[in-house]
């Protein structure tokens, strides 16, 4: 006769270890929800819409970032960084070999163009992520402001050698590395004009000023008391006016060239922060 060996009963001593749950103590518990509370509440601040008010004051601050780096560039290199109509003239008068002072012009003004084309095109792109909103706004600045310090690090670390004021005829002298800076200068300058059309201060170009000059004579009411748009292009051509007189002058001192980068470079991070402090736009009130 076979006997049945006995069945485990519940009350027999198991072999596995014992199942613990691990609780969390209430300071942990509380710790996480308050990081997690500080999380949601700086991303719902940076996606916040700002309001228009008073924003046109950094894109006209971007006029004197480009009065800065144009004057710097074209007295350097002799091709400008913003002001694109100007390096199109260069870029066609490289197809007769002209001018002869400077026989690589045209493909120091090609890169320029080529460069804030790509510009505008990657910072086109905000608009597909709220571009009115304060974490938009300040990447896109930050990112403008590390284009300028990439190009003032190249100048002050000779990177890039220091410009020879007159290039000789043949372009022997001609140095290619002088294209870096150029590039990284153009692409962050596609940014800032991009920006003024997405708020809407299409008045505000920050790069040329023929269509300002164009609109302030044109005005019927430019001698109006309350006229905010031609306020708005005097303010553009006079940072654009004082940006170049003081490139040009800090360039003739022993600051350099490489000092003008900087300033640039603070001021557009300057802005990338006020951008990220915004005033929020008013609810809408049904």
């Amino acid at each position: 006769m076979v006997k049945t060996p006995p069945v485990a009963t519940a009350t027999e001593p198991s072999d596995s270890l014992p199942i613990t749950e691990q609780q969390q103590s209430p300071s942990n518990v509380s710790s996480t929800k308050a990081s997690r509370s500080t999380w949601q509440s700086t991303l719902k601040h940076l996606q916040t819409e700002i309001t228009l008010e008073h924003a046109d004051i950094p894109i006209i601050a971007c006029c004197l970032v480009s009065g800065l780096c144009d004057s710097s560039a074209y007295n350097a290199w002799s091709c400008f960084v913003s002001m694109q109509t100007g390096n199109t003239i260069f870029l066609a008068l490289g197809a007769s070999g002209q001018p002869i002072t400077h026989p690589y012009g045209w493909a120091k003004s090609l890169i320029s163009i080529f460069f804030f084309l790509c510009g505008c095109f990657f910072f086109a792109q905000t608009r597909l992520v709220n571009p009115k909103s304060r974490g938009t706004l300040a990447t896109s600045f930050f990112l403008q402001g590390g284009c300028i310090i990439v190009a003032a690090a190249l100048v002050q670390t000779h990177v890039v050698p220091a410009p020879l004021g007159v290039d000789v005829i043949g372009g022997d002298d001609i140095d290619f590395m002088e294209l870096l800076p150029l590039a990284f200068l153009a692409f962050q300058s596609g940014g800032q004009i991009v920006t003024s059309r997405l708020l809407g201060f299409n008045e505000v170009p920050t790069t040329v000023l023929t269509s300002v000059y164009c609109d302030l004579a044109s005005d019927p009411n430019v001698l109006a008391a309350d006229n905010v748009k031609r306020n708005r292009r005097v303010a553009a051509v006079l940072s654009i006016l004082i940006g170049g007189i003081v490139g040009g002058w800090i360039s003739r001192s022993p600051a350099t060239l490489s000092t003008n980068f900087w300033i640039a470079a603070a001021i557009k991070i300057g802005i990338a922060i006020s951008w990220s402090v915004w005033k929020p736009k008013a609810a809408i009130q049904l």
